[in-house]
């Protein structure tokens, strides 16, 4: 039996069809567009149904045009396959298309067309009533208004455009479409389940690396929903141009959210009004200043990301825009953040980029409203080898005499401000030096409000002692000269010591995902990490005192899983790297390994039992990948075909 187009559970058995079971040898198939439907039936097996391979949809496209037209002119079949590509795959937009084609005989008429397909695909015809209301049945049956409004706003940006998860929740909370929840955590945590639901009825696809995207078509139809359908027509504007003019902005006066990507506003002389804009993303590295005035009209603004753009200076009258409530720098070149952000009282979310290197004193402690307050550091390899990180480079700065922090020196006064904000309770910042640290132990708030934590430059300490810092996220220790040992507070709630109470959720360091060190030169091992049961990421970069990674683990119960949900590590740049644990571990979850410049590392931790669930890849040098040590050939042919070399 065949089960077309099915939406919800259906009993089989209330319909009067039995259960296929090996006894009746019967089967039954289905067709849905949500794997929850799947899950729902029980199905025995799930096969997703991949959009058609380019020569596949050129084939079917052709073949609903037809031999008449194609043959009415040579300029025609290179035509329709440009037409074809423009549905991406997508059968039933093929099939609408090729016939709306079919009776087009002259290279203009196809020209014609593939433009308003480009610019207007909702005009074209079948699209509007045929397509995108079939679509539109996946859009009607999101469970809630709030996972519809999430799906419509990625049509914001334009086609093929991939966006990082948590950049796309991030901007979902800043427009509030997940105030419901009290915690930033608890909203975080709510956006990623309305991708992964977006993703299961296929309405999301995935990219790499954690990202995100639309189909093309049915990019399409979410702005044929935002706009013509609800009535709204100006609501969504994209502009990709390399210099935006005035004839483009007067198209703008009604949007209500805009995406721009121009190198150049510079033919805008007169500022421009836009009375209704609620958000306006800018993405352009080319774009390195904007005119002036051109923030003096946007009296209801709520959101301004210009993450990407080329920007060295915080535009000149940002300052206006007094309804902001998000604003987002990411990977500008940002290197001073001026004392005209301070009017933004209403500003809830500000993310900045680790290039920053001076804050005016008593801006951020004017944000009364600050609820997130974000400084994304990257560590990358540099051109000699080494790793460094986004805020390393010499400092470019004139003082500012006692009115600025310097953000990679002694930062101790940002977080003062920062604790004495009453809504905070999410921050990722580097902490330089000892008194900045000091301060952080001295804070419970801010302790709590940490997620993603920096210590950088812990002069003379030998020691560290991990504060307890509960939903601690991420961890990097960067350039700590002096650093040996690493230590962690194993006392829990109850006062008691052992293990086995910090792999409960509520312990200290559950949250603990993903942990970076990188020059610290005399540090000996890690073996505090079997204390960490969430990690998934670890990187060792440049520790040259190093033996092991996890040293004696004897008195921890093997069925605990040391690592069990680690997922990659990688090991760079340690000369004295013997042993990664002293026993073969199962990593359950490991998909990647990378190891380079690790000479005296002969062993892995790898037995017949480990990593089968998803390995991917071990990459090292060739030579050290021939010199390991194996327990025995069995488990070297099990890993052997793994191993991909540095290019």
């Amino acid at each position: 039996m065949l089960l077309d187009d099915v939406w919800e559970r259906l009993d089989l058995q209330k319909v009067g069809v039995p259960y296929p079971n090996s006894q009746n040898k019967s089967k039954v198939i289905l067709t849905t567009r949500s794997l929850d439907v799947c899950r729902d039936m029980e199905a025995q097996k799930s096969l997703k149904v991949e959009c058609l391979t380019e020569d596949e949809a050129i084939n079917l496209f052709k073949k609903k045009v037809g031999e008449t037209a194609l043959n009415s002119h040579s300029d025609i079949p290179q035509l329709a396959e440009i037409a074809a590509k423009e549905c991406q795959g997508l059968p039933l937009a093929i099939v609408t298309i090729g016939r709306a084609m079919a009776d087009k005989k002259t290279p203009q008429k196809w020209e014609q067309a593939i433009q308003m397909l480009k610019t207007y695909p909702s005009k074209f015809s079948g699209m509007g009533a045929h397509v995108f209301p079939v679509l539109k049945f996946s859009y009607d049956n999101l469970p809630n208004d709030t996972i519809k409004t999430c799906f419509l706003y990625l049509a914001i940006f334009p086609e093929d455009h991939e966006i990082w998860d948590e950049d796309l929740i991030f901007l979902w909370i800043g427009e509030g479409f997940l105030d419901g929840f009290v915690s930033i955590d608890e909203a975080l945590n709510q956006g990623h389940h309305i991708i992964e639901h977006l993703k299961t009825v296929c309405l999301f696809e995935n990219a790499e690396f954690d990202r995100v995207k639309m189909h093309d078509v049915i990019r399409d139809m979410a702005l044929w929903l935002a706009s013509e359908y609800k009535g709204n027509k100006n609501i969504i504007l994209v502009e990709e141009v390399d210099t935006m003019e005035v004839h483009q902005v007067s198209k703008a006066k009604e949007a209500q959210q805009i995406y721009l990507s121009t190198s150049s506003l510079e033919e805008l002389t007169i500022p421009p009004s836009f009375p209704n804009l609620l958000t306006l993303i800018v993405r352009s590295r080319g774009l390195k200043t904007f005119p002036s005035g051109f923030f003096h009209f946007m009296p209801v603004i709520k959101v301004l990301d210009l993450s990407n753009a080329g920007i060295t200076k915080l535009p000149t009258g940002i300052g206006k825009l007094v309804t902001l409530q998000y604003l987002n720098l990411l990977n500008t070149d940002l290197r001073e953040l001026s004392a005209e952000l301070a009017t933004l009282k209403r500003l809830r979310y500000l993310l900045l980029e680790g290039s920053l290197q001076i804050i005016f004193k008593e801006v951020i402690s004017h944000l009364s409203m600050l609820r997130l307050f974000s400084i994304r550091v990257k560590y990358m390899l540099s051109k000699r080898n080494y790793i460094s990180s986004s805020i390393e480079e010499e400092a470019n700065y004139s003082r500012k005499a006692d009115k600025a922090i310097y953000l990679h020196e002694d930062n101790k006064a940002l977080l003062e401000e920062l604790e004495g904000l009453e809504h905070i309770n999410w921050v990722s910042l580097p902490i330089v030096g000892t008194l900045s640290f000091q301060k952080l132990l001295n804070s419970q708030k801010l302790q709590n409000a940490m997620r993603r934590l920096h210590l950088w430059n812990l002069e003379g300490m030998s020691i560290l002692q991990l504060p307890r810092i509960k939903h601690l996220h991420s961890l990097a220790i960067y350039r700590c000269g002096e650093l040996q040992d690493i230590k962690v507070n194993l006392e829990n709630e109850r006062g008691k010591q052992g293990f086995v109470a910090d792999y409960i959720p509520n312990s200290i360091f559950y949250n603990l995902r993903w942990v970076h060190v990188n020059q610290l030169p005399k540090l000996l091992d890690l073996t505090w990490l079997i204390y960490i049961p969430s990690l998934e990421h670890l990187s060792v970069y440049h520790c040259e005192s190093m033996e092991e990674v996890i040293g004696d683990a004897s008195r921890v119960p093997e069925n605990l899983g040391i690592f069990s949900r680690l997922e990659s590590m990688n090991f760079y740049y340690l000369p004295n790297l013997r042993s990664i644990s002293r026993r073969a571990l199962p990593f359950p979850s490991l998909k990647t390994l990378c190891v380079m410049e690790c000479p005296n590392l002969r062993k892995l931790p790898l037995d017949s039992n480990s990593a089968r669930n998803g390995l991917k890849r071990i990459r090292g040098e060739s030579e050290w990948c021939q010199g390991l040590q194996w327990k025995d050939e069995t488990i070297q042919l099990t890993f052997t075909p793994y191993f991909k070399e540095w290019q």
